[in-house]
């Protein structure tokens, strides 16, 4: 026997096995279904290998026999789509029903707590704006009144030297007062002794040419 005739028996052989366990796939759940279409996938990647053997062995037959081997590989090849697209059915086979069913629910019930977690995120993250944006406006209250505090202080301040200037401007007009009335009195007094001495010198005069 070939080895093309050897790899197309054993070729045969596991189309058969892989065509029973497709068939069965609609009957199992969960991990069961998992497995056996883990199981058929390898089997379908050894059919493929074997129909690239089968091929390498028509390229070096000869005459009918090459023709012949060369026909079956496009009917094998031909044959390994068909299970392909037969898993392909038999993964979303009506017995995935309940769990897809199970699956939506699920995940509705994550998006739910998701947007429920994202809404109670961002709630959380108003709230600590909103304290903060407090904490923010109190600090801000209580600079203001420390400022106009500090601005009362200055004003105070500066009423008190306005006050003090004020004084010593009513003392320094009054000692200017006072000197002004001391040079009006000694400009009179300086002004009767002149009077005098001339009233003196005129009667001398008068005294002398009497």
């Amino acid at each position: 026997m070939s080895n093309a005739t050897q790899f197309e028996a054993d070729y045969s052989e596991l189309s058969a096995d892989i065509t029973a366990k497709i068939g069965r796939i609609p009957s199992l759940f969960g991990k069961d279904k998992h497995d056996m279409v883990g199981e058929v996938e390898g089997l379908l990647e050894e059919a493929k290998d074997l129909i690239d053997q089968i091929e390498v062995e028509s390229h070096a037959a000869t005459g009918d026999q090459r023709r012949q081997i060369t026909m079956n590989v496009v009917n094998y090849k031909r044959d390994y789509e068909t299970h392909v697209k037969n898993l392909r059915k038999a993964r979303l086979s009506y017995t995935d029903e309940s769990e897809q069913r199970n699956e939506l629910l699920g995940n509705e019930h994550k998006n739910t707590m998701t947007n429920n977690s994202e809404k109670l995120e961002r709630s959380s993250k108003r709230l600590e704006d909103g304290y903060r944006m407090a904490m923010e406006t109190e600090e801000i209250g209580q600079n203001v009144l420390n400022n106009l505090a500090q601005d009362r202080e200055k004003i105070n301040n500066a009423r008190n030297r306005l006050n003090n200037v004020d004084s010593t401007l009513t003392q320094s007009s009054r000692l200017l007062n006072n000197m002004y009335r001391r040079v009006i009195q000694n400009k009179a007094m300086m002004f009767v002794i002149g009077l005098i001495i001339v009233v003196i010198i005129v009667l001398a005069l008068y005294g002398m040419f009497k």
